[in-house]
């Protein structure tokens, strides 16, 4: 296996590449956590993006490598995201990736912008286009995309119809972004369709972002694959590309894990490719690219008001991210 240019040869570089290596911190991470059939409440759970960025400004306190929280709309919805940065900033951390949730909804149980109703579809790109709008408010330079939606049996949908839908609205999103604003586009084998999903793998996402533009890059969740499959080789041929946005730690001990704590996976594949030096291509592992995995989780009670104007302050569940 050759390294990138230059790591081979200088142990140093490795060492220089891992101390400005850095990891975003998911918000939902700080939540209740358990399995897919049960989650456990335990107390000082925070209850809004202000007590989860506390959280995530201590682990930064401890590591020193995690500057970024991730937001997850709506789950983190507030009234005032200008607000929101301005408070994370006077921490010391910043907001990272923006990340969209278009497979909570009962309109999405046939999907989302994939979705063969164009009231639905139409429902669903609102949302993303939201997402740019509080990336504008806060300073994010990241829109991280996942997308649930697939069919489970033959003949549910036409499937080429459903992805010249998703071209369509990842198109639309694609136009709205901002000067330094960036589009990522996450894959996953299968789950929570069984039959097919529509951004099954990497070269489904490839081909989608390269139609796009540079702006649209591709994250790689080393628990989003099939048995066997040498994620080293993704990572290598996304960063030949130009198109590693960035990753998603993860297990994949029997399927899509969303294991943080105890989990394990092909993590060695991040800093061996994290950086090109002889091309100047280098992976977006700084200022949100690269996000720790939460165990799944749902959102405890949340009592009393939300600081910044939570809109769903009260009751919130919160599913298992991507």
């Amino acid at each position: 296996m050759t390294s990138p240019a230059g790591l081979d040869r200088d142990p140093g570089a490795v060492k220089d590449a891992l101390r400005n290596h850095q990891i975003e911190l998911p918000s939902w991470a700080f939540g209740n956590t358990g399995t897919r059939f049960k989650v456990f409440g335990q107390p000082s759970v925070p209850r809004d993006p202000i007590e989860k960025a506390a959280d995530a400004v201590q682990v930064h306190l401890y590591t020193g490598v995690a500057p970024s929280m991730a937001v997850h709309i709506p789950w983190d919805k507030v009234a005032d995201y200008s607000a929101l940065a301005a408070h994370t900033a006077s921490r010391g951390i910043r907001i990272g990736a923006v990340n969209a949730n278009v497979f909570q909804d009962d309109d999405y149980k046939l999907g989302s912008v994939c979705n063969p109703d164009a009231r639905i579809r139409a429902k669903a790109l609102a949302h993303l286009l939201e997402c740019v709008d509080i990336m504008d408010a806060t300073g994010s330079r990241d829109l991280k995309l996942w997308f649930g939606d697939g069919t489970n049996y033959p003949g549910q949908d036409d499937i080429g119809a459903r992805q010249d839908r998703l071209a369509s609205a990842l198109a639309a999103v694609y136009a709205r972004l901002g000067p330094g604003q960036r589009m990522l586009l996450e894959y996953k084998l299968f789950e929570p369709s069984f039959y097919t999903t529509d951004v099954p793998d990497w070269g489904t996402a490839l081909l989608h972002c390269t139609a796009l533009g540079p702006a649209a890059q591709v994250v790689v969740d080393t628990g989003h694959h099939a048995p066997g499959v040498n994620i080293e080789f993704i990572v290598a041929m996304l960063l030949r590309s130009g198109r590693l946005g960035g990753f998603d730690f993860n297990s994949r001990f029997y399927a899509d894990d969303d294991l943080m704590v105890g989990g394990g996976g092909p993590i060695p594949a991040v800093p061996h490719h994290a950086r090109d030096g002889e091309g100047g291509r280098s992976c977006a592992v700084g200022g949100g690219g690269v996000h720790a995995r939460p165990v799944p989780q749902h959102r405890a009670e949340d009592p009393g008001a939300d600081p910044l104007g939570d809109e769903r302050a009260g009751s919130r569940r919160q599913g298992a991210a991507c």
